[in-house]
């Protein structure tokens, strides 16, 4: 069936775009905003309406999520030993990455800002390591509002292994560096994060390898910047490549991969905590012989503290598969984690590899939306890997989008772990729409060379406003009609409500008849936002709380109606003024 071409809504755009340009960074959760206040802390450039625009945008053609600008060169040289990205109130980005240079055993950690949204990048600062002493790897990038800091803890080869936690300014001074020290360890991995907005308190887990025994987690925190670390708590008698992530409330939420069961386990802290942490719980239902590792985990900041959506995306591969084909699962919880949904599929794909995911949510009380990205490539041939990106909201946070490639102008280094070569951000410019660090090869993808050899380099991309037309792929089509929950509800002045035409529904390969009205509580109708014939696809409408002669109505509870030939549904929303 030949499909007509979505075309954007210019005006939506512009109205967007300016809505956009009064946005800015992120929020804090309130207790910290109170304490932000006392500590006389500016609150400007802080903004809680990041869910709601891209709520506005995702989905309908505002932005397409599959087209990109123009790849960014962010730094050249090997990138060795891992990237990490992060971003601050005031709307810059950073990177950090290890790399060892081909020539030289010495190791160097360069940290990288952006001030321009992600269009121009230069050195922060660097360190490196003595000739030949030992490596850095697995660096991590943290800001925090108080003071400005900077945090860069970062893995070293030095007495089979330690954790160097490196505090700089804003501008990349070097305040503080300190050694987070467990006697007689060998740390492998860790992972860390900060609380957010604030950034005063800093919490670390780390994998410590045993000969011949499963790997202990230990967990270790700072309440003074970094300065002093609290004696490592053991979290975990079994688990390796741990991921961590910060919520409401104190709550730190930590995913790990299990080596005895080949499972992924999650754990439930606070900041506030010394000893364990309770609401242990295996994220895997399935019995077959497979293998689940490198689990990325991220949490929504939302109220209330309880209620909080958590995501786990994991590579799973089934072993029985001739060509063991790596897929994407994960799991959810709305609860805090303390209840979860196991065992969904990102994606699964006979003939490609879905792996190596970076899992991300925007810093704000109100975003209701997950963000991911990762590594798509061919089993059978050899090839270099695509970058997908897709996105999922708190509403549903069973269905992640339908995944779009992003148009790369290099090829993509590979690896399972996100740590390593692909990492999410987010831009300010572009009102807190999400970017994409990745390691790659100099060359451009079409001029034919070898994507094995040579360096690697770190690349930026992030999204393209544009108003080019696309087609739709007929999978991408939703299959049935369907009518989803205003955003926001209760709204005030405007809402966004979305739909479904669906392919499957069609008798004839012709546009169905479509409307959507708002009605009062008495049966009246007070707007008809669609009367027309639609193609099969997914649309969004702005109703603007006024009627059919442009008067704003009064507050009080709607209902909105989508209505086909054989189809209806009505759901109820509340104006608020």
């Amino acid at each position: 069936m030949s499909l007509e071409k979505i075309k954007v809504r210019y005006l939506s755009l512009a109205m967007l775009f300016c809505f956009l340009l009064s946005g800015a960074i992120y929020a804090v959760d309130n207790d910290e905003m109170m304490q932000l206040k006392r500590d006389n802390i500016s609150l400007d450039g802080f903004s809680q309406n990041r869910g709601e625009m891209d709520l506005l945008a995702r989905d309908q053609g505002l932005y397409k999520p599959w087209l990109w600008g123009n790849d960014v060169t962010i730094a050249t040289g090997p990138v060795s030993g891992g990237i990490s990205t992060d971003y601050d109130t005031s709307g810059n980005i950073y990177a950090v990455r290890c790399t060892t240079y081909l020539d030289s055993s010495n190791s160097m950690v360069q940290v990288l800002k952006s001030t321009d949204g992600g269009e121009s990048w230069f050195q922060l600062n660097w360190f490196a390591a003595s000739e030949g002493a030992f490596k850095w790897s697995y660096p991590v990038v943290l800001t925090g509002t108080v003071g400005n800091k900077l945090y860069v803890p970062v893995l070293t080869s030095q007495q089979d292994g330690d954790i160097w936690m490196v505090r700089l300014t804003q501008s990349g001074s070097v305040e503080n560096a300190s050694l987070v020290k467990y006697d007689a360890d060998t740390i492998s991995y860790f992972t860390a994060c900060t609380n957010m907005g604030r950034g005063d308190t800093l919490v670390i887990v780390f994998q410590r390898d045993r000969t011949g025994a499963t790997p202990y987690l230990y967990s270790t925190m700072s309440t003074d910047y970094g300065e002093t670390w609290s004696t490592p708590q053991i979290q975990s008698y079994d688990g390796e490549h741990p991921d961590i992530a910060y919520g409401q409330g104190g709550n730190v939420y930590l995913t790990y991969h299990k080596t005895e069961k080949d499972d992924i386990g999650f754990l439930r802290g606070t900041t506030y905590e010394t000893g364990m942490w309770v609401y242990f719980e295996f994220l895997t239902t399935d019995t077959t012989s497979r293998h689940d590792d490198f689990p990325k985990i991220a949490a929504l900041h939302t109220s209330p503290v309880d209620n909080a959506t958590v995501w786990v995306v994991y590579n799973h591969t089934e072993p029985g598969d001739k060509l063991e084909t790596v897929d994407l699962k994960f799991a959810y919880s709305t609860n805090s984690g303390v209840d979860w949904i196991k065992d969904q599929i990102i994606a699964n794909s006979p003939t490609y590899h879905e792996m190596a995911p970076d899992l991300k949510v925007y810093r704000s009380t109100v975003t209701p939306i997950v963000d991911l990205c990762y590594l798509k490539h061919a089993i059978i041939r050899k090839s270099t890997p695509d970058i997908c990106y897709t996105w999922a909201y708190s509403t549903s946070p069973d269905e992640f989008h339908t995944p779009h490639k992003k148009i790369n102008d290099h090829w993509p280094y590979s690896s399972p772990d996100g740590r390593e070569v692909c990492q999410l951000t987010f831009s300010a410019p572009s009102g807190g729409l999400p970017g994409i660090v990745y390691a790659g090869v100099p060359s451009l993808k079409d001029d034919g060379w070898n994507p094995y050899d040579g360096a690697w380099d770190l690349y930026f991309d992030y999204y393209n406003w544009t108003d080019v037309e696309e087609e739709v792929a007929e999978e991408e089509l939703p299959a049935k009609f369907s009518l989803s929950a205003n955003y926001p509800n209760p709204f005030n002045p405007v809402t966004r409500i979305q739909f479904s035409v669906g392919s499957s529904q069609f008798a004839v390969h012709s546009p169905i008849l479509t409307t959507l009205k708002i009605y009062n509580v008495l049966g009246q109708l007070v707007r008809t936002l669609v009367n027309e014939p639609k193609e099969p696809g997914s649309y969004e409408v702005i109703w603007d709380g006024k009627d059919e002669s442009g008067d704003e109505v009064a507050s009080g509870v709607y209902f909105y109606k989508l209505e086909t030939e054989d189809f209806s549904q009505t759901k109820k929303m509340v104006l608020m003024k």
